[in-house]
């Protein structure tokens, strides 16, 4: 029976149907992107009456023969119908899914694929498309980056913890193919956009910026990584900071199959689509199509999307779409890009998507005026809330109007925002990543410094506060009170932080200190130990000291990478501070007159002048109200030091003088890794206690330090005029993903060495006679320092990283100086760490 009706309803729609004309017009989308798909086929189904889609998307079907389904399909994406009814004028928008990638064996034909000669072409005139291949250009910028929570189950709302977002799920139609998602943070930037080759490089000054949801830490160094550029052209492709090879790469034709789809004519140029694909598994690569120019052979439009195996940690789907204009009948400019990330912790989880989209227009190339206009524009900083436009403004100078879905997602981040439990979750949110527990105008934290353990205090409990940026963004107040429970001693710490000004950024400040360390440098050049600083431990002896510390500073950020900061600090080290008796410190012992071994110092008294400087070209920051969040730069950072001891003030006991010169920089050796270095020079000039020299930083824990020498003891090496290098290489996948099955759990190996050279004036080996080491000196347990003078310190290791995403593993060998009793020839260490 139910057959029979169905068949009488057919037949009646057929019926209806004879000498009736239809006309449906519409728009095809990429469900990831939003953009139109072009070239696609549009049909009734079960007949041959159809029509292609435009280089937009679009369609317009008219027909008299038609049936009640209208049916779409692509290549690279799956086939999608609706149902259609029997109205004259219709509009039918479709948003295609892309197909899931399968990876086909690769079968060799004999003879030339006709596909790479075009792709030879493209990789050998490439450099004529680029932008920087002009001799200046200008353009208006405008980019719009968003933030959601996605892949969310209309079930959740079943939770009492997501009832208050039941309106995101009613504001979503229900015969749409959207997705329900919670926004979280958008951004639109309208920016000038200036190049000059003679110059070298690109000055963006924005124009206008409106920043709408959370604005939380994480999430805007998110916004930062999603918002890197790049060229279609470039050879590699960088996601997350991880390199891609661009499938117009130099290297293209040994990573991609390439094949032929189709032609037409685009813009009156005879153009081929054609399809790529990886040849190997687990390579950092892409899959998709684009448009070519026959002649030029000029990108038109590309569409492709990151492959499923790529070793990229917490990414499940990475899209890039980018299309060009043609411009004066002569070049083939950039017109609109995109990119979305999808950040996933498991399949099912819901997870963060970030999108951004870029358009350009008003370009003016070549133009004589822009060199001068160039010299004129500068990359001034700037306060977000300087930028802020009204909606007029944003109304008019958007390249495009915001869709609806668009304009929905401003308002559901206006209404989220209030609502109570969003808040809870976004103060969550913020504990987790930076620490702190926010409550009103005081935050709680760091958790991570809470609690720890020594064999001074035993069971230590610390508790730290500071104000809030609801309390004040000009001036902020802080400190923390510590009790050892073995000791029954209170430590404390206290601070004030001034903003003077916004831009260029300047502040002043100070702090003071009563506590315990393992350091000997003060808290100008190493931050606060963790909570893993007294865990597993190598079974030596602990060497704590008592701190007393004071200290002001002024700090200024220039313009152009330059940042400095005067210090003026004083402190008290007591290496014995009543400790001996709990057997940690050490029998430190200082000579000012090493001619008479009469008078002895145990305790250090110094007041210092502390002159710093740093150059980072091209570093860029989220700024926060007190602190910055670097994004880094390309470029190697310089750091220069200068420390002037100052006898007699606030009963300093030297007179010295210190300089100190760092370079750190990273670089990649694609497709072999990347790799990070830091060099470090220093003079020390006077004679000195050995706390006040160059203690080189050794690492007594069996967790992993980067910036500590791992096989070296705390204060076994000491000099005042030295020289060290750290090397760390990473391969990534480069090793383990040709390994069968152990590519499957993206694991990735990482090498190591560090070395160190040092000297030390004879008046200061006098002076420090009673700690140095001999081979025939054990006091206490405590075997004393020497320089590495005769031959460098060194140290390597080989490692395998991203084990569950975060966990590292380090085998280590110490490769000399092998006759000091307490050290390891060969250990292994682990830590925490994360890399996309």
């Amino acid at each position: 029976m139910a057959k029979l009706i169905s068949s009488i309803v057919l037949v009646c729609f057929a019926s209806l149907a004879i000498g009736q004309s239809i006309t449906i017009t519409g728009k095809v989308l990429d469900d990831d992107t939003g953009e139109g798909v072009p070239f696609c086929n549009v049909y009734f189904k079960g007949t041959t009456t159809g029509v292609s889609t435009d280089i937009d998307g679009s369609y317009e079907l008219s027909s008299e023969n038609f049936t009640d389904t209208l049916v779409v399909s692509a290549i690279g994406y799956n086939e999608a119908n609706r149902q259609i009814t029997d109205q004259a004028i219709q509009v039918v928008n479709f948003r295609l899914k892309s197909a899931d990638f399968m990876l086909d064996e690769v079968v060799v034909i004999a003879g030339e694929n006709p596909a790479n000669r075009i792709v030879e072409n493209i990789i050998k005139n490439k450099e004529e498309h680029k932008l920087d291949n002009f001799d200046a250009y200008q353009c208006e910028e405008y980019s719009k980056i968003e933030l959601d929570l996605e892949n969310l189950n209309p079930k959740m709302l079943d939770n009492k913890l997501f009832k208050p977002f039941e309106f995101i799920f009613e504001n979503v139609d229900s015969t749409s193919d959207e997705k329900p998602f919670l926004p979280a943070f958008i951004t639109e930037t309208i920016s000038d956009i200036y190049y000059v080759k003679e110059e070298g490089k690109v000055k963006t000054i924005p124009q206008a910026q409106r920043i709408s949801g959370v604005n939380d830490r994480t999430l805007m160094d998110l916004v930062g990584k999603v918002s890197t550029s790049h060229s279609i052209y470039d050879n590699w492709i960088y996601i997350m900071n991880k390199p891609f090879v661009s499938p117009f790469s130099n290297q293209g034709l040994a990573y991609y199959e390439y094949y032929i789809l189709d032609s037409t004519l685009i813009q009156n140029q005879w153009s081929y689509k054609l399809k790529f694909k990886p040849k190997r598994k687990q390579d950092n690569t892409f899959y998709g199509d684009f448009w070519v120019v026959d002649s030029t052979f000029a990108i038109q439009r590309v569409n492709m999307r990151m492959t499923p195996d790529a070793n990229l940690n917490l990414v499940s789907r990475v899209i890039i779409y980018e299309e060009f204009e043609w411009y004066n009948d002569k070049h083939w400019l950039p017109a609109k890009q995109q990119l979305v990330i999808d950040f996933t912790a498991t399949p099912k989880a819901p997870g963060l998507i970030g999108r951004k989209t870029s358009s350009f227009k008003n370009y003016r190339i070549e133009s004589e005026d822009i060199a001068k206009a160039f010299q004129k524009k500068s990359k001034i900083d700037y306060y977000v809330g300087d930028l802020e436009k009204d909606n007029d403004y944003w109304q008019n100078a958007r390249h495009e109007k915001l869709s609806a879905n668009e304009t929905k997602i401003y308002a559901m981040v206006d209404s989220i925002k209030n609502v109570p439990v969003y808040k809870t979750y976004v103060d969550i949110l913020f504990t987790l990543t930076t620490g702190f527990k926010v409550l009103g105008p005081v935050e709680i934290g760091p958790y991570f410094s809470m609690y720890n353990n020594n064999i001074v205090e035993g069971h230590r409990f610390k508790l730290g506060a500071w104000t809030s940026n609801s309390f004040s963004k000009k001036i902020r107040f802080g400190g923390y009170l510590a009790y050892g429970v073995k000791d029954e001693t209170f430590k404390y710490g206290a601070d004030v932080q001034v903003n003077l000004k916004k831009y260029p950024r300047t502040i002043m400040g100070a702090a003071i200190r009563n506590d315990l360390d393992v350091n000997s440098e003060s808290t100008e050049e190493i931050g606060e130990g963790n909570l893993f600083s007294g865990f597993y431990r190598r079974p030596i002896v602990q060497k704590l000291m008592k701190i007393q510390e004071g200290k002001l500073f002024y700090e200024r950020y220039w313009r152009k990478g330059w940042s400095s900061r005067l210090t003026l600090l004083h402190r008290h080290m007591d290496p014995y501070g009543g400790l001996e008796q709990n057997g940690a410190g050490f029998n430190y012992q200082f000579l000012p007159n090493p001619e008479s071994l009469s008078v002895i110092d145990t305790t250090v008294t110094s007041s210092e002048l502390i002159f710093k400087t740093r150059f980072a070209f091209g570093e860029k920051f989220l700024d926060g109200a007190f602190f910055r969040t670097s994004l880094g730069t390309k470029y190697p950072i310089v750091e220069f030091q200068y420390t002037a001891g100052m006898k007699g003030i606030l009963n300093s006991d030297y007179s010295y003088h210190k300089v100190a010169l760092g370079v750190s920089h990273y670089f990649y050796l694609n497709p072999i890794g990347w790799t990070a270095y830091q060099v470090k020079f220093g003079k020390i000039m006077g004679t000195l206690p050995f706390l006040l020299l160059e203690t080189h930083p050794g690492n007594e824990t069996y967790f992993y330090s980067k910036h500590n020498f791992n096989g070296m003891n705390r204060y076994e090496f000491v000099s005042d005029t030295y020289a060290s290098l750290f090397v760390e290489h990473h391969f990534d996948g480069f090793i383990l993903n040709k390994v069968p099955l152990i590519r499957k759990l993206k694991w990735r190996t990482v090498a190591t060495f560090k070395s160190v050279i040092g000297s030390m004036t004879s008046a200061n080996q006098r002076a420090n006679q009673f700690n140095q080491y001999t081979p025939s000196t054990n006091l206490d347990n405590y075997t004393g320092f020497r320089s590495p003078s005769k031959t460098p310190y060194m140290e390597t290791g080989i490692g395998i990283e991203n084990i569950f995403k975060i966990i590292r593993i380090d085998a280590l060998w110490r490769l000399n100086y092998l006759d000091n009793p307490e050290v390891q020839k060969f250990s292994f260490r682990a830590g925490l760490e994360f890399y996309f």
